[in-house]
């Protein structure tokens, strides 16, 4: 089968050209962090060893790539600042993949000593409307969740002593792709006047931003470079930075492509319009 050069399907070849590349032959890029990624990691840094941390996990595997990251460096960092977390999700898709997360960077060789119960623990999904969860959890942790996602009873852990409600949190952090940041925002952050910080995928980042500029929130973490730029500040690179590379390389092939395009574009209609003065 002939293909022209300026076939389109040459792209995807070329694209997946790109990507291989860049995942076989790594390079580190120089990340300066970006301020929103900047004022979630300085606001958890001042916390007080001790602090309630919700990771609200609201995502599933479609999203995985960009927001697995995201909580990994989150969670990583609130258990180097002796924080308690509580993670759980409303996704019911993502349930597992929570779990997952939390339970091996706790099992990380430098949070040794870190106990589930105790310093950290993963509710799992809760089903019901999103509002009246919230409205319960304000009331009552242990009512909204009498059992964590392994079926154990919430009323014996040690970690809700202290945080026996929404109100004694110190933050909440969403991880979503959805809408769920907003009924967070209305709902758990300004009623019960919590500090709120957003972690969410790339496309729906610029949404994100308009709660940042109104100060509905105090930071945000948006896509891979936002996972990149924490594992940045936290002095422990991880998939992210890795990944920037190779993404890098296909978004200056994307601009290649764009630029390309526009020369070509430009080339035959000023050749069109050359044969059609010769013509006349």
């Amino acid at each position: 089968m002939h293909v022209r050069w300026s076939d389109p399907r040459l792209i995807f070849p070329l694209v997946a050209a790109a990507l291989a590349f860049g995942l076989l032959k790594p390079q580190t890029l120089p990340i300066k962090p970006q301020k929103p990624v900047e004022a979630v990691y300085r606001f958890i840094e001042l916390l007080p060893q001790g602090s309630g941390v919700l990771l609200a996990l609201d995502f599933d595997p479609q999203s995985v790539a960009e927001l697995r990251p995201i909580t990994d460096a989150l969670m990583r960092h609130c258990l180097r600042r002796e924080l308690h977390v509580v993670g759980m999700t409303f996704n019911p898709y993502g349930a597992p993949l929570g779990q997952d997360i939390i339970q091996r960077v706790a099992r990380d060789p430098e949070f040794r000593g870190k106990q589930d119960g105790v310093d950290y623990v993963y509710l799992g999904y809760k089903p019901g409307d999103m509002v009246q969860v919230i409205t319960n959890m304000g009331e009552n942790m242990q009512a909204a969740f009498p059992q964590d996602y392994g079926n154990r009873p919430t009323a014996t852990m040690p970690i809700f002593r202290q945080l026996k409600s929404l109100k004694d949190f110190n933050y909440i952090v969403d991880l979503s792709a959805s809408s769920t940041p907003e009924t967070w925002i209305q709902f758990g952050s300004d009623k019960y006047h919590i500090p709120m910080a957003i972690g969410c995928t790339a496309i729906i980042g610029p949404d994100m931003y308009v709660r940042l500029n109104a100060g509905q929130i105090n930071g945000l973490v948006a896509g891979l470079r936002g996972a990149a730029d924490y594992e940045t500040l936290l002095g422990k690179p991880g998939q992210a930075v890795k990944r920037m590379f190779p993404q890098s390389l296909i978004h200056l092939l994307i601009v290649a492509f764009v630029i390309a395009g526009n020369v070509v574009f430009l080339w035959m209609g000023r050749r069109g319009k050359e044969q059609k003065q010769s013509r006349g």
